[in-house]
């Protein structure tokens, strides 16, 4: 039984992971068909601009469990724009909305993660990977409840 439910939680990770995947590199190669002059630069911007919605729309709603929360912004663009720049380089990374005294708080995420020692496991590559980038150094591991 117990084994049944670890499974569970271990496959709704790994889907939720291949989505993101799947949708980076639909970006990353309508990217490089751009500058190959294949396409067209206002099909790219409606194509990521899509992608971006229905990224931070998947996971704001539904996320559970742990996450490494990299920053906190009021500003919407600049938290898409991080967001961006870690899913081109492979982590399933989010934005979720909140809200502060009134205000929408943006906060950009990488996860979901089922267990916590995965989360940190994660948090530490990155931080090898990227020793000197602010919101790297300052991340923070979340747990979220369903």
């Amino acid at each position: 039984m117990k084994n049944n439910k670890l499974l569970s939680k271990q496959t709704g990770g790994i889907s939720k992971l291949m989505l993101i995947m799947i949708v980076a590199g639909i970006g990353y190669g309508a990217y490089f068909a751009n500058k190959k002059g294949l396409i067209k630069a206002d099909s790219i911007s409606s194509i990521t601009s899509s992608m971006k919605t229905s990224i931070s729309k998947t996971f704001s709603d539904d996320f559970t469990g742990y996450g490494i929360q990299l920053m906190a912004t009021t500003e919407l663009e600049q938290a898409k724009t991080v967001m961006n720049d870690f899913a081109r380089d492979g982590y399933s990374a989010f934005v979720m909305e909140g809200k502060s005294k009134g205000r929408s708080i943006y906060k950009v995420r990488l996860g979901p993660y089922s267990y916590k020692p995965e989360a940190v496991a994660v948090q530490d590559k990155v931080i090898r990977r990227y020793p000197s980038n602010p919101y790297v150094k300052s991340s923070l591991v979340i747990y979220k409840p369903n």
